[in-house]
């Protein structure tokens, strides 16, 4: 694996890079806008608190932060499929690209307002050898009062694929029991956590009681984190996106899982922005697909649009 030198970024004023203890280059931005920690390997945002609000993202304290290694919290990204690849059980879970490192394109820290970061990454002989397609995906991160991410998958070789795509964000809450997730109301899902058996969700909210996790299908619905015991709730919006998925462990699954506290199952949801099963992406030579959100976070109860 060819590691890159990026050593160049810390003589920018407001950016540090680091190295965890298990050797993972992470690069710390601080200023007007808050403070977030990137890690190079997957383009993954670990942490991210906007100016004078409470942290967005959960992450793990068992997490590996480990080249080779995908990291418990944050947001994940997931490219080309979603989830174990289908037919082919060798294969890592969640795609190629997540414990990888990226490429930073450009690191913007200014006096006011947001901070932008931008990373590419582009398929070579290795990925390749396990998935047989040429493509250049690229992320545009801009942090601020909301946190948007714009997303660039492009086919760069000569015959078309298929892909699923996942931003895998992991959000604090101060109680499970209590929180909910509304906006999915009528959409169909596949139930992972009942025999992928396929349902209807008729109830107004995603209420935590039992193991969730849930693929959702066919729905660009903006939907809104609920989390009465912090008084807050994050809405997250989605283009170029039409499958959600609301994960939490519970109890049993986060006891097997060795990077997750036994009691952080009570600390965090997961609302994903997907497009996987059949809303898999097709993509011809040379064409682009854009995959976009937002979210913010604002006190629970107040009107927004």
């Amino acid at each position: 694996m060819i590691q890159a030198d990026y050593s160049h970024w810390q003589s920018l004023p407001k950016i540090t890079t680091i190295s965890s203890e298990e050797g993972l280059p992470l690069i710390l931005l601080k200023g007007n806008f808050g403070s977030a920690k990137f890690a190079i390997q997957g383009a993954h945002l670990i942490e991210f608190t906007p100016k004078d609000q409470a942290p967005l993202l959960f992450v793990s304290r068992k997490s590996h932060f480990a080249p080779g290694k995908a990291v418990r919290g944050g947001i994940p990204v997931i490219f080309p499929w979603f989830g174990p690849r289908e037919g082919h059980p060798e294969a890592p879970m969640h795609g190629l690209v997540r414990t990888r490192p990226w490429t930073i394109d450009s690191i913007e820290v200014p006096d006011v307002g947001a901070a932008k970061v931008c990373f590419s990454f582009v398929s070579d002989a290795e990925t390749q050898s396990v998935w047989p397609y040429a493509f250049r995906l690229k992320l545009e991160f801009t942090l601020g009062a909301a946190l948007e991410i714009r997303w660039t998958v492009e086919n760069t070789g000569h015959e078309a694929f298929s892909f699923e795509q996942a931003l895998h964000p992991y959000f604090p809450v101060e109680d499970v029991g209590q929180a909910r997730v509304s906006g999915l109301q009528g959409a169909s899902y596949i139930d992972k956590s009942d025999h992928l058996q396929r349902k209807i969700d008729s109830a107004s909210a995603v209420t935590f009681a039992a193991e969730t996790d849930r693929l959702y299908l066919d729905t660009a619905a903006t939907c809104v984190l609920e989390d009465p015991a912090a008084g807050r709730e994050i809405i997250f919006e989605k283009q170029g996106s039409l499958s959600s998925v609301v994960w939490n462990p519970w109890i049993a699954k986060a006891a097997a899982l060795a990077d997750l506290d036994d009691a952080d199952w009570q600390r965090f949801v997961c609302v994903e922005q997907v497009n996987a099963a059949q809303n898999a992406v097709q993509l011809i030579p040379s064409a682009t697909h854009i995959f976009a959100v937002r979210y913010f976070s604002q006190t629970l109860g107040l009107i927004h649009t």
